[in-house]
Parts: structure tokens; C-alpha cells; sequence
């Protein structure tokens, strides 16, 4: 159920050997990154950046626009922006759980798995989908769903644990959290109903 950090932490050099090639990761999530990234080999030729951002989600990830527009899907490049805003009510990376931080991770990841089986008209209908409540809703709960079914269950419920119950996040924010996302009753339903419970 939980990733164990301290195991892991020794096999780092590894694990970027196999996942790091071109990602450019800030050192301070490097450990999570590589093992979330782990779950999808393949992700594992395409490049994809992080950064920090002032932006109103802890993470949020999308193709580059030259990328989108300009290059063939198997050439796509990613962002992945991370959330430095010290609001009251944001959730912030360095305040999630470890495990939390893989779940949510590979949520993202997932997103990245849903444009490449897309062409430029579809990755444009995802991005249109979330000007509406429900298509969004829909959206996000598939991409959950595909993180489940990657083998990110566990950790997929303690994301969505940590927020509704014991972040610092505001009352809208976990509102908006529990209508979009899964909750964490649904991901357990889920998990046995696949049986990876």
C-alpha cells in the first residue's frame, strides 16, 4: 500500500538510469518523480520538463504548444508546473505525504498516456472539455481511473485522502476536489472491483 521512500532512496542512480532519460526533474522531487515514473515505460523516450509555477493546483501538466502543433505524437513534449504559490487553502507539494505525492503524479502522468493516443484534434476536445463542469468532471475521473488501472491504486487514495481529510486545503478547494476527482471511497470500489485491492 505505501512506497517505501528510505528503500527507494538508496536505488536513486538506478532508477534514473532506467526512467531519467530526458526529464528534467528538480532535485527536491527527483525520488517520487523516477518512481512514479516507473509505472509508465511508455513515457519513458519523451521528454518532459517540471517547473515551479504560481498556479491555483498543486501540479498541473500539458503538451508544449510547439510540440502539439509542430512534431508527430511519438516527438511530443511535456510540462509538468508545480505550485509555489503560499496561499492559505492551496495544497502544496513539500505538505503532501510521499505516497500521496506518487499518486498524484502518476494522475498526471496519465494525462500525458491520454494525448499521445491522440492527434491534435483530440488533445484539443481534452483541452476544450475543461470549459465545462461535467466534461471535465468525466475527464478527470477517466484519467483517474487509468491511474488506478497503471497499478497506482494505493497511492491514488492517499492523494485523495490527504486532501479531503487532512490537508489545509480550503472548504471549496476539497468541494471542487470531491466533484471533479474521485473520492477515496470510489477508488477502493474500483480497486476490487479489478481486484487489485
Amino acid at each position: 500500500q505505501n512506497i517505501d521512500s528510505s528503500f527507494y532512496r538508496a536505488k536513486i542512480d538506478s532508477l534514473e538510469l532506467l526512467y531519467g532519460a530526458h526529464k528534467q526533474i528538480p532535485k527536491a522531487y527527483k525520488l517520487e518523480i523516477l518512481l512514479a515514473l516507473s509505472y509508465f515505460p511508455e513515457l519513458k523516450d519523451r521528454k518532459i520538463t517540471f517547473k515551479t509555477a504560481k498556479i491555483k493546483t498543486t501540479l498541473n501538466a500539458r503538451p508544449t504548444v510547439g510540440s502539439l502543433l509542430f512534431r508527430k505524437r511519438e516527438n511530443r513534449r511535456y510540462i509538468v508546473r508545480i505550485n509555489t504559490t503560499k496561499k492559505k487553502g492551496r495544497v502544496l507539494m513539500p505538505d503532501v505525504p510521499f505516497n500521496a505525492r506518487i499518486g498524484l503524479l502518476g494522475h498526471e502522468f496519465c494525462h500525458f498516456v491520454d494525448y499521445d493516443h491522440k492527434h491534435l484534434g483530440g488533445v484539443l476536445n481534452r483541452l476544450f472539455a475543461y470549459l465545462g463542469a461535467k466534461s471535465k468532471e468525466h475527464f478527470e475521473k477517466e484519467i483517474d481511473q487509468l491511474t488506478i488501472e497503471k497499478g497506482l491504486g494505493w497511492q491514488l487514495y492517499a492523494w485523495s485522502y490527504y486532501v479531503l481529510n487532512d490537508s489545509k486545503a480550503s472548504d471549496a478547494y476539497k468541494a471542487f476536489k470531491a466533484k471533479i476527482y474521485l473520492e477515496p471511497e470510489e477508488i477502493l470500489e474500483i480497486m476490487k472491483a479489478n481486484k487489485t485491492y
